[in-house]
């Protein structure tokens, strides 16, 4: 017999089954179609962050040196795809957003599910704000139920400026 944490709890007086997280993606954009159909394009588990103006100087062909504004260097606001089962009308989740390095809450939310099928799938595409990544460590968006994290995706930030200055002094941890 399996042993482990329930999914049963008691909600007032009622007994209550958590939901079962079947996806959780964090992706530049989601898409709906009119029939439905969810497109997630442009995944992401690591970003690299500056904390310098996204400047460059370049030659160009005739010479002249001209400074650039380079692009990519600002995700924007992503989204996450939440995809649930075993929703009971009316259970809360929340999505939070995490410093795992620091044990840190940088923002979260709560929402409340309506489902009147606990056997179908609910669907969440959920805007987020920036993320505030401003130093290097593991990051974590979840989703929590009752205290219990159902799921979690993780983001590595990299900071490219130490990246830089370790290159150009001539020592890179990652090389030992």
């Amino acid at each position: 017999m399996a042993t482990g944490p329930s999914r049963l709890f008691i909600r007032g007086d009622w007994p209550f089954v958590k939901p079962v997280l079947q996806a959780l993606v964090v992706a530049d954009r989601v898409y709906q179609e009119v029939s439905g159909k969810k497109i997630i394009a442009g995944t992401f588990s690591g970003l690299k962050f500056s904390r310098k103006p996204p400047v460059a100087e370049i030659v160009r062909p005739d010479g002249q040196k001209q400074r650039v504004v380079m692009g990519g260097m600002s995700i924007g606001s992503p989204y996450a795809y939440v995809s649930l089962t075993d929703v009971c009308d009316g259970t809360k989740v929340q999505i939070q957003f995490l410093n795992l390095s620091k044990n840190v809450a940088l923002f979260g939310n709560e929402v409340t599910l309506t489902n009147v099928d606990r056997l179908s799938n609910v669907e969440l595409v959920l805007p987020l704000p920036p993320l505030p990544i401003s130093e290097a460590g593991v990051y974590a968006l979840q989703v929590v139920c009752e205290g219990e994290i159902l799921g979690s995706w993780r983001i590595v930030a990299e900071d490219l400026d130490t990246r830089k200055e370790e290159q150009s002094s001539g020592t890179n941890p990652s090389a030992s």
